[in-house]
């Protein structure tokens, strides 16, 4: 049965953020036709979303490799549906915005998630187990990166400051729009470096709540 340390889930969080971020720019371009930010800080191209929920997989299945099917469905379908759910309430009660809406989906709730979403999840946790988590396991036996665990604190240190900043920024935008002015030299920063415009075209997809 296949095992993980911290520094494993660390690696499956940052493959997960930058496929993830590959996968929704590549599907934007399809769609759209055009190239447009999916990223969720504003310094790093990650999409923390996919990153958490391939370690939430993880974490989760990693421990039902030997149970049965509908055992394993049903697991990623609640978890999943549990973690979407969250993430966009989340979302809502920090930013006060959106990333997606399901109200447009039948058998919806609150536009946060849908059933068509969670069978989704739970087939994806059928691959996970069957597939990903056996190839994840192999790869990390065989392959060996020098200072793996230095580049791993690095990133994290990055990240802590990446979520930060971000944090800060949507923050001030928020202020900038009831119409305070900046207190102190961060917060003048943040108007010059992450105006409006620039807060929009990093996060493009995402809708006020107001919006919605």
């Amino acid at each position: 049965m296949a095992k993980f340390n911290f520094y494993h889930y660390v690696w499956i969080f940052i493959v997960g953020c930058y496929l993830g971020f590959g996968v929704e720019t590549l599907w934007c371009l399809i769609k759209n036709g055009y190239i447009e930010s999916r990223k969720s800080l504003v310094l790093g191209h990650l999409s923390i979303a996919y990153g958490m929920g391939a370690v939430l997989l993880t974490l989760l299945l990693v421990h039902f490799q030997k149970s049965s099917l509908w055992k394993i469905f049903l697991v990623a379908f609640v978890s999943g549906t549990v973690v979407e759910y969250i993430c966009s309430l989340g979302q809502e009660i920090c930013f006060g915005s959106v990333a997606w809406d399901y109200s447009n989906l039948p058998l919806n709730i609150n536009g946060r998630v849908c059933l068509l979403y969670s069978v989704f999840w739970g087939v994806l946790g059928l691959v996970w187990v069957k597939l990903v988590i056996p190839s994840m396991s192999r790869a990390f036996d065989k392959i060996h990166i020098p200072f793996d665990k230095a580049i791993i604190w690095v990133f994290i240190l990055f990240f802590v400051l990446d979520a930060v900043l971000s944090a800060s920024a949507a923050i001030r935008m928020n202020e900038r729009d009831n119409g305070e002015k900046p207190s102190n030299h961060f917060e003048q920063f943040l108007d010059v470096h992450f105006d409006d415009n620039k807060m929009h075209e990093i996060y493009a997809n995402s809708k006020s709540v107001e919006q919605k």
